[in-house]
């Protein structure tokens, strides 16, 4: 009887959905499903920059850690349409993965996520949490 291993993909889908909860005015995680099962940890690393339209540029970090152990690290370029009327924001995110291990070892490349936020009003907002929901899409390839 032979033995079968099983080759990795060429690449890995990166579908999947997060909710968030921000912990603080600089950080916040994710529970999530999809490609990766388990968490995230994220952060950005420059102040927003108003590019009009309501619209606020900004780079960030993220930790992704999924249940057996494997992780991603990604380096982020991110834009947050500010609310309407209706109090949500809209939330796009680009993920550059530059540190892989476990099962996506050898894995690189780019994927995106969009979705909504919700943010306390008044004077407290920034000291408030805000909540969410995210769509992940895209693939990491072997490099």
């Amino acid at each position: 009887m032979s033995q079968r291993h099983a080759e990795a993909p060429a690449c890995i889908s990166m579908g999947g959905t997060a909710n968030l909860f921000t912990l603080t005015e600089k950080s916040g995680i994710g529970a999530m499903t999809g490609a990766i099962d388990g968490a995230a940890y994220g952060e950005p690393t420059s102040d927003p920059a108003d590019v009009g339209d309501g619209r606020y540029e900004y780079t960030m970090y993220h930790v992704f850690l999924d249940k057996d152990g494997s992780r991603l690290r990604t380096h982020d370029q991110a834009v947050l349409h500010t609310p309407t009327d209706d109090g949500f924001s809209t939330l796009e995110v680009e993920y550059s993965v530059v540190e892989a291990t476990g099962r996506f070892a050898g894995y690189g490349g780019v994927f995106r996520s969009r979705g909504w936020v919700s943010t306390p009003k008044g004077d407290d907002a920034l000291q408030g949490h805000a909540v969410g929901v995210v769509r992940f899409e895209g693939e990491i390839c072997r490099e």
